[in-house]
């Protein structure tokens, strides 16, 4: 049902170096425990502000948490039949079926070739991820892996719909709900480290550091999708988007909320806030992948080793990105829709 970024729910459940076993499903980006987290951050966050009446009146009954996971959900349609499958392995995409059904399609239809390199990848599932080398430790539009349709333009195209604009031709959103929908869940990709930064491998599983205009294909490990954990077939990425069940939305606690609060606001322009985001996810991208032990390609894929005490720092990379990205969702949506000033009272 999913694009090139999930994990085959055949893959899922295998135990490896003492990590989280995954719960089954297959993994969208952060999975849609993840997604559903992000957004339920920023949705307590908002509470009581002009920005949370906005959100309620635009999603119109579907709540921020389930929004999250929408525009993943419009992978389940066929980019040549333009058919929704429905499937019982997704149950976080039944609140959009069958009623919503009609949406995803449009959306798809609309997205899926007008992109320059739609013939690779339909343009829909190019939104949500970057490829950058780890050998760079920010983001930058002229890098190897950054792309015209990436996600930290996406998010930016959705701002711009959102704020009454119109997006670049690369991207064809249908008014405010769509911009939304897609918003919440951009955001949180954003924040996950192997959607902005990735590792390049030669045969023998060296690393290697691609120049732009001359990146061979062969090279490209996809975000992790091509790299099996050694011992088992679950690929790198999917342990990425996996969270713990103490990391799940049911869990947002007060303490974790103070901990969102205390997210340093971002400077400057709302259109460049991606940029910002992306640049400090890729320093987490270059750790998410410091001291892996890569095995020569076979089959198409390469193996990997974690060094030691690799399972607790990525999950504590995972909880200050869920925390980062509910908090920046909802300093976003609240400098897009601002509360009013409050007059000072006469005496």
């Amino acid at each position: 049902m999913l694009g090139w970024r999930s994990v085959p729910a055949m893959f899922a459940g295998v135990l490896v170096a003492g990590v989280a076993v995954c719960d089954g499903r297959s993994a969208f980006a952060w999975g849609p425990d993840g997604h559903k987290t992000v957004a339920t951050i920023a949705d307590k966050l908002l509470k009581g502000t002009k920005a949370a009446q906005e959100v309620k009146a635009i999603l119109d009954g579907v709540s921020l948490a389930n929004a999250a996971v929408w525009a993943d959900c419009a992978k389940g349609v066929d980019p040549k039949t333009f058919i929704y499958t429905e499937s019982a392995d997704y149950p976080e995409c039944r609140p959009f079926e069958p009623s919503g059904e009609a949406d995803m399609i449009a959306f798809v239809k609309r997205n899926a070739t007008n992109c320059p390199n739609s013939a690779k990848e339909p343009c829909h599932k190019q939104y949500h991820y970057a490829d950058i080398p780890i050998q760079n430790d920010d983001y930058k539009a002229s890098y190897v892996g950054a792309r015209s349709n990436d996600v930290t333009v996406a998010v930016s195209a959705a701002i711009a719909v959102l704020q009454g604009k119109a997006p670049p031709p690369q991207f064809s959103i249908k008014g405010k709900r769509e911009a939304l929908l897609i918003l919440v869940h951009y955001v949180g990709d954003i924040h996950q480290p192997l959607h902005i930064g990735a590792v390049y491998l030669a045969a023998d599983g060296k690393i290697v550091n691609p120049e732009p205009g001359h990146v061979d294909p062969a090279t490209e490990t996809r975000g992790g999708n091509e790299i099996i954990i050694s011992g088992g077939q679950e690929k790198l990425h999917g342990r990425w988007d996996d969270i713990l069940v103490k990391h799940r939305a049911n869990k947002v606690s007060s303490a974790w909320l103070a901990d969102a609060k205390s997210v340093p606001a971002t400077t400057g322009p709302i259109s460049g806030w991606p940029s910002v985001w992306a640049s400090d996810t890729q320093k987490n991208a270059v750790k998410a992948f410091a001291g892996l032990k890569f095995g020569p390609k076979t089959q198409g894929k390469w193996s990997v080793k974690y060094p030691t005490g690799y399972a607790k720092s990525m999950n504590a990379i995972k909880k200050q990105q869920l925390t980062k990205a509910g908090a920046r969702l909802a300093q976003l949506l609240t400098a897009i829709w601002p509360d009013a000033p409050v007059a000072n009272a006469s005496h």
